[in-house]
C-alpha cells in the first residue's frame, strides 16, 4: 500500500505566578501567557506512543539555562532539582471542533511547588512526563512582555505556581491520505483509496473517552473485510497476527508500519470486498462497521480497531486458489 500523510500539531503557552507568605500574588514577579515549544519527543510520546498521553500526568520544572528551547531539545538547559506536583487533564469540556475535520484540545494544568522549595534566580520552565527523569514535553526561556529573556527571583517563604496550556490538534473524522492501484496475478487492476480514521476511538467532540487509535498495537486478531454496505463481514475472524509499529525520525515525522500478512489459498475466500480495516482486535464485531460510506468512517468504540481503512473502488475477491497479501505504512507529521 502506498504511503499517505496525516498531520497533527501541538503548541502551548505558560504563566508563572509568585505568591508571598500570605498567599497573595506578587504581580511584579508574575509572567503571563508566554509561548513555549512542544518538543518532537514530547509530541511523539503524547500523540502516538501513549494511548492517552496528552491527558496523563505532567510535572513542571524550572532551571537556570539560557539557551532558547528548540523542538529537538530533550531537557531544560540546566534544571533545578525538585519538580512540582503532578497534574492530569481531561478531554471533556476542553475540545473544540475546528470545522475542517480536526479538533483542538486545549489542556490546562496548574502546577504547585512547595512553599520555599525554590530559592534563587530562574530563567527557564518546562514540563515532563514524570517527577524525575521522564520525557521533556515542552519548555521555554522565561520571557518578558516584549519576548526578551528575563528571570524570576524567588526568596524563602515565596511559592511558585506554573500554569501550562498545551494545545493538540488531531483528526476527528476520517481523512483520505493515499491512493493507488494493485494488480493481481491474473492482470486485474484494482484501484484503492486509504482513509485514516479519527484520532479517538470515540470521536464525538468532548466525549469523556480518551483512548486513541494511533498507538502501537501488537498481536491483533484480524483484518476487517467489509462488503459494499460497509457492515457485512466477509471472513469471520481471520487471524492475521498483524500489528502496528511506530518510529520517529527525531524531527517530527512518525512512520506507522504494519507487518505484511498473507492469507493462504486454503484459509479464507471472500467475494466483492470493498473495505479492509487494517489491524483490529474486534474486527468481526459491529465496531469495525463503516457507518458513513461517503467518508469511509468507522463506528465509534474504545476497542482496538483499525487505524486506517482501505477502500477498493472496484470490489476485489479471493478464491480458494489465490492468496491475499497486505502490508501498509503511512506517516504522521507532528
Amino acid at each position: 500500500m502506498s504511503d499517505g500523510n496525516l498531520n497533527m500539531s501541538a503548541k502551548g503557552r505558560y504563566s508563572l505566578s509568585v505568591l508571598d507568605e500570605n498567599g497573595k500574588i506578587k504581580k511584579e514577579k508574575s509572567i503571563n501567557n508566554n509561548t513555549n515549544v512542544v518538543t518532537y519527543a514530547g509530541a511523539y510520546n503524547s500523540l502516538t506512543v501513549n494511548g492517552s498521553g496528552i491527558f496523563d500526568f505532567h510535572y513542571a520544572a524550572i532551571g537556570t539555562g539560557t539557551s532558547e528551547i528548540v523542538r529537538a531539545a530533550s531537557s531544560l538547559g540546566s534544571e533545578s532539582s525538585g519538580r512540582s506536583d503532578g497534574q492530569r487533564a481531561s478531554r471533556q469540556g476542553n475540545e473544540t471542533d475546528n470545522g475542517d475535520g480536526t479538533s483542538t484540545l486545549t489542556l490546562s494544568r496548574e502546577f504547585t511547588f512547595p512553599i520555599g522549595s525554590k530559592v534563587g534566580t530562574f530563567s527557564e520552565v518546562g514540563v515532563y512526563t514524570a517527577n524525575a527523569g521522564g520525557i521533556f514535553v515542552a519548555g521555554q526561556l522565561i520571557k518578558d512582555e516584549f519576548g526578551s529573556p528575563t528571570t524570576v527571583t524567588l526568596v524563602s517563604g515565596e511559592q511558585l505556581l506554573v500554569t501550562y496550556i498545551l494545545e493538540w490538534t488531531v483528526p476527528n473524522t476520517s481523512q483520505l491520505i493515499g491512493s493507488g492501484t494493485i494488480t493481481d496475478n491474473d492482470s486485474n487492476n484494482y484501484d484503492y483509496e486509504v482513509y485514516a480514521q479519527p484520532y479517538f476511538g470515540y470521536y464525538t467532540v468532548n466525549s469523556s473517552q480518551k483512548s486513541s487509535r494511533y498507538i502501537p498495537s501488537f498481536n491483533l486478531d484480524e483484518f476487517a473485510f467489509r462488503a459494499a454496505d460497509g457492515t457485512t463481514s466477509l471472513t469471520g475472524a481471520f487471524d492475521s497476527n498483524c500489528y502496528w509499529t511506530y518510529s520517529h525520525n527525531g524531527t517530527g515525522t512518525v512512520t506507522a508500519t504494519m507487518n505484511s500478512n498473507t492469507i493462504a489459498p486454503a484459509d479464507y475466500t471472500f467475494t466483492d470486498a470493498v473495505y479492509v480495516g487494517i489491524g483490529a482486535s474486534d474486527a468481526d464485531t459491529e465496531y469495525a462497521d463503516i457507518i458513513d460510506l461517503a467518508k469511509v468512517l468507522a463506528a465509534e468504540t474504545s476497542s482496538t480497531l483499525p487505524t486506517v481503512f482501505l477502500k477498493f473502488l472496484n470490489p476485489i475477491s479471493k478464491t480458494s486458489s489465490q492468496s491475499f497479501q497486505l502490508g501498509a505504512s503511512f506517516t504522521i507529521t507532528l
